[in-house]
């Protein structure tokens, strides 16, 4: 008795990948949520919450109604918090992670603020100025952080972004005047000083980097410019190091 082979089992159903939607969480110069590139029509409440949770990352339930709702009694702000994660849950499903205690940003929204801290972190910890881009860095200046919110944790975020810009940029100024670039070297130097008009390290390498184009009249007017803000300011003088940078061109 012949017995045919069994025929080869077929190919089965193709599932194809659904792709849910790109939502993302735009904090700098405003604040919002897109889906797919579309704005989300979501509250101040919900919107306070989203940016909570990306600057402070994952938190418990009683420390957000505190932040969020500080002369609120804990029972009223935990209840204001229950209706915005409610909400968020509602209208941009996917945005949150919850469990019974902590609240969390699912990773599948990204967050404008998350991808600049990198970028300023790598910036400041490079050992070459090829590896950033210092006319961007100079052009961006320090970051606008949710403006025109003036909560006490939202103000000190935006203390700690304009230290990370300012710390980044001197960073890379320093490695552009070393590296033979003065003038991208005065570009964020100028930048700095822009942002920390107090700060002395950002003048002596703006003094440093005119001295290296040649044009020491715009070194003694930096010099002279940050000892009036210093005086005004403070009440200080320059320290020695930047009288020395300018002594030669003083004698002239």
């Amino acid at each position: 008795m012949t017995h045919e082979p069994c025929p080869a089992p077929g190919p089965g159903p193709v599932h194809e990948l659904v792709r849910g939607p790109v939502l993302q969480l735009r904090m700098l110069g405003s604040c919002a949520v897109l889906r797919d590139g579309v704005v989300v029509d979501l509250g101040t409440r919900q919107l306070r919450l989203l940016a909570a949770l990306a600057l402070f990352g994952r938190r418990a339930r009683p420390f957000l109604g505190g932040l969020l709702w500080p002369r609120c009694t804990e029972a009223r702000a935990l209840g204001s918090l229950r209706a915005a994660v409610f909400a968020v849950q509602h209208q941009v499903p996917g945005a949150l992670t919850a469990d019974g205690h902590d609240l969390a940003l699912s990773t599948a929204l990204a967050v404008d603020v998350h991808g600049l801290r990198a970028r300023l972190a790598t910036a400041a910890g490079a050992e070459d100025s090829t590896a950033v881009d210092a006319a961007e860095l100079a052009t961006a200046g320090v970051p606008p952080l949710l403006p025109g919110w003036y909560d006490d944790w939202v103000l000190a975020e935006q203390e700690r972004m304009r230290s990370l810009y300012v710390h980044a940029a001197e960073h890379t100024a320093a490695l552009c005047l070393a590296h033979g670039d003065p003038s991208g070297a005065a570009t964020l130097a100028e930048a700095v000083r822009e942002a920390d008009p107090l700060r002395e390290s950002a003048v002596r390498l703006l003094v440093r980097s005119h001295l290296a184009l040649g044009n020491p009249a715009a070194a003694l007017r930096d010099f002279r410019r940050y000892c009036t803000v210093a005086a005004a300011e403070t009440g200080t003088t320059p320290s020695d190091e930047l009288v020395r940078l300018v002594d030669a061109v003083t004698r002239r």
